[in-house]
């Protein structure tokens, strides 16, 4: 009777391993699914670039108020009806998306899938510590990660293949298989019992946090399209939205019982920690926002193609991470592998910003892409084992430290993007407005091709539209150019900004070296 009786206790802990992986799996593939299908879902409902990227900031704003409550959600209605509602909620939200056809559906669409998706992560993350204190629980460690990895996989694929399929809307309904199977895992996984109430409601608090996130959101956001042009409103979001933001940690640590115990946490590791996280956030979400621009409008290739090089290059996370999951466990000083991933982000810069608009894809680009997946992965995880360390023992206070962290990467991630548009248009201009200089009007050059674009257009146009159409030809290309040439000293930068963070790196080891040999010698 032994092994029968075993039997759903290895049921159980494989499910719950699994769960973990699809739970962060099923967050990235949504993402990736909304970012890479933006042109044809703007073409089909309707949308300009402000309201799409809108729909965004709501998502974002959404997600944090999901966030900040996850704990109390999870003692109140249990892990196993937790995972129920969000399961059911990602579905809806997926088959509204699919079925929308203006604006207004879509975006109600989105923040269903908020309501669900937001608190993926920081679940995924929190479910490990239900596993006992053994070698079982680097497994469920590895499991979350992996998931990390081939969810930055699948989302850019699954967009690539429902592109593929001139229909945008199959990529949201393929969401309804992860959702499904959450539920699945939740009912095979999850305890019954929900825990310990111990996490209040915290009205106040979540009101001014909702409210300064979206103000500073918002800013980000119209940032985009309104820096250069007017600046004022966006000084005044921020203005009134961080004192907000402020207030509202005031209003955590002030409470005799507060929803998130920011005085716990508050560790000189745990702090470090997050810094080190929203310097990651921000690049990774500047460097996908400047890989598609250099991809679709640097070096013209078609969206769907794109959305495959992202994704094998985001297998360069998966192959680091095997490699990671090996070595960890032996060997875990974190400088090595932060050594490791700035190089990879290095490698990536100088690979991306020494292109020419000649290259073959698949033999320059795709090495810089696996580089940056590799990057991406080798960092985070490595900022994730050392920034937790002391955390893990308290199941609340570890959910409380992850949902401040994942409350964090909605900023940062909107910060990142943020900066690289603003970046890639301020360059963008500059190279448009010198290479125009560099032509003038009366250049042999520019002559020449203007004639023959309106020779070639004049075979089925009138002159004067033949002409039109011949100078309209040749501004997209100079602002092709102009969007390459920006997009080189993007990656530039970013090459740069990597080897600063490896100087950083070695110098904290450096320091804590001579501090360990100063301590010896007294």
């Amino acid at each position: 009777m032994q092994p029968t009786a075993s039997t759903p206790s290895v049921t159980r802990r494989f499910a719950l391993l699994v769960l973990i992986g699809a739970l962060p799996f099923s967050d990235f593939l949504q993402t990736g699914v909304y970012a890479f299908n933006a042109a044809p879902i703007m073409g089909d409902i309707g949308a300009s670039p402000e309201e799409y990227s809108l729909v965004a900031t709501f998502y974002a704003v959404t997600a944090i108020g999901m966030i900040f409550n996850h704990r109390w959600l999870v003692e109140r209605m249990g892990w196993r009806w937790f995972m129920r509602v969000a399961s059911l909620l990602f579905a809806v939200g997926a088959l509204v998306c699919a079925a929308s056809e203006g604006l207004g559906t879509f975006a109600a669409g989105r923040l269903i899938t908020a309501l669900a998706c937001a608190s993926f992560f920081t679940a995924g993350r929190v479910l490990v510590n239900l596993i006992p204190p053994s070698p079982q629980r680097f497994t469920g460690v590895k499991f979350f990660a992996s998931g990390i990895a081939w969810g930055a996989v699948c989302g850019p694929l699954l967009a690539s293949v429902a592109l593929s399929l001139q229909d945008w809307r199959l990529a949201f309904v393929a969401q309804l298989v992860p959702a499904v199977l959450l539920a699945l895992l939740g009912e095979l996984a999850l305890p019954n019992v929900p825990p310990p109430a111990r996490s209040p409601f915290d009205v106040r608090g979540l009101i001014t946090l909702a409210g300064g996130s979206a103000l500073v959101l918002f800013a980000l956001q119209r940032s985009v399209f309104d820096f250069f042009s007017d600046r004022l409103p966006l000084y005044t979001y921020v203005t009134v939205g961080v004192p907000a933001l402020v207030f509202a940690v005031w209003l955590v640590l002030k409470r005799e019982l507060p929803a998130i115990r920011l005085r716990e946490m508050s560790q000189r590791r745990y702090l470090i920690g997050l810094a080190a996280f929203a310097v990651c956030y921000a690049l990774l979400g500047a460097n996908n926002t400047a890989i598609p621009v250099l991809l679709l409008r640097g070096l013209n290739l078609p969206l769907e193609i794109i959305g495959r090089y992202v994704a094998l290059g985001a297998l360069g996370g998966v192959l680091v991470w095997i490699l990671l999951s090996r070595l960890v466990p032996r060997h875990p000083g974190p400088t090595r592998y932060y050594v490791l991933g700035f190089s990879l982000l290095a490698a990536c810069g100088l690979m991306l910003g020494g292109l020419s608009e000649t290259v073959e894809p698949r033999l320059h680009v795709l090495p810089a892409l696996l580089c940056n997946g590799a990057f991406v992965i080798a960092v985070l995880s490595t900022t994730a084992v050392q920034t937790f360390r002391d955390l893990q023992r308290d199941e609340t206070l570890f959910s409380h430290a992850n949902q401040v962290k994942n409350v964090l990467a909605q900023f940062g991630v909107a910060a990142g993007m943020c900066i690289a548009t603003l970046f890639l248009q301020w360059r963008t201009t500059l190279h448009y407005v010198r290479v125009g200089e560099s032509l003038g009007v009366w250049s042999a050059a520019l002559q020449d091709t203007l004639r023959l674009l309106a020779q070639r257009y004049g075979a089925a146009q009138d002159p004067e539209a033949a002409l039109r159409m011949a100078t309209a030809t040749v501004n997209g290309l100079l602002m092709q150019e102009a969007t390459f040439m920006a997009s080189l000293d993007y990656f530039n930068g970013i090459a740069a900004l990597a080897g600063l963070c490896l100087l950083a790196v070695l110098a904290e080891r450096a320091w804590r070296y001579g501090r360990q040999r100063r301590s010896a010698v007294a």
